[in-house]
């Protein structure tokens, strides 16, 4: 089973909650990349920076009278969380040997580092999981797009579909004070690509987030993107980041649509119904 069945938590607070949530974890940002501004943080700093994002969350639902544990999906989702995402890179890399015995640019038939060294991978993975991906997919999709899409009219196509575009352009933003402070970019066209590729990012985590309702799946999905476990070596030409974007997201979503339906689910727990109601997750 890919998803627990969760509808929506019943939020007591207002608008103001979100909004004070997201310019929080904004200016404590700002505040790490000002006092640690190198490509890559401290790993006792990255470690803080995840444990923060985790507190902020809690304080924020129980701000709104939300308990967390109703949110997180049952171990027994794991082993479908784990196939999905397996199924998702080994098409992934089944295309890229394809491409790279073919010569395409970017695609080099030569094994890649992941496969290479392989436990060095998983630690780089296992810790972008732990303090990257599960404490930002909490705040952006377990609490933020939940709360967007109840503010935006609830369990109904308009609402899920508010939530997601919201969040997406709130997580894009999310990324500005490295993209100033610590990488000393300007204004310009590089900065409107990346937001973009941002943005898209964001809208493929919170559909496969509507669709299933599970933290572990879009945390995961999450990591790996980070660190893609390619079997050849990748290197994707600047000038078609934003193309392979858009087909690596839309696989993504599709698969996750497909194995919703395969395994016998009819509608999405937080989504694309146009009307239903949410259980109380309150205290």
């Amino acid at each position: 089973m890919l998803r627990p069945p969760l509808g929506l938590p019943e939020f007591d607070g207002g608008p103001l909650v979100p909004v004070a949530t997201y310019l929080l974890t904004i200016g404590v940002l700002s505040g790490l990349v000002a006092f640690s501004p190198g490509a890559s943080p401290p790993p006792v700093l990255g470690m803080g920076w995840g444990g923060f994002l985790v507190l902020l969350t809690v304080a924020a639902l129980r701000v709104e009278t939300v308990r967390l544990r109703p949110l997180l999906p049952p171990r027994r989702t794991l082993v479908p969380v784990v196939g999905v995402v397996a199924a998702f890179w080994a098409l992934y890399n089944l295309v890229a040997v394809a491409l790279a015995l073919g010569s395409a640019p970017g695609f080099e038939a030569t094994l890649s580092r992941t496969a290479t060294h392989p436990l060095l991978y998983l630690g780089a993975l296992l810790s972008s999981l732990l303090f990257t991906a599960i404490p930002e997919e909490l705040l952006f999709r377990t609490y933020l797009q939940q709360k967007f899409t109840s503010l935006a009219g609830g369990v109904t196509r308009r609402g899920a579909l508010s939530g997601i575009g919201i969040v997406a352009v709130l997580f894009a933003l999310f990324h500005l004070p490295r993209w100033f402070l610590a990488s000393g970019h300007g204004v310009g066209t590089p900065l409107a690509g990346r937001l973009l590729g941002l943005a898209l990012m964001g809208l493929a985590y919170g559909s496969v987030y509507a669709l299933t309702g599970n933290l572990w799946l879009v945390a995961l999905f999450h990591a790996s993107m980070n660190y893609p476990p390619f079997v050849v070596a990748v290197t994707v030409p600047s000038e078609l980041h934003l193309v392979a974007g858009v087909v690596e997201y839309a696989a993504m979503v599709s698969l996750v649509y497909l194995a919703v339906r395969l395994s016998g689910h009819q509608e999405p727990p937080l989504a694309w119904s146009r009307r239903g109601t949410s259980p109380s997750t309150g205290d």
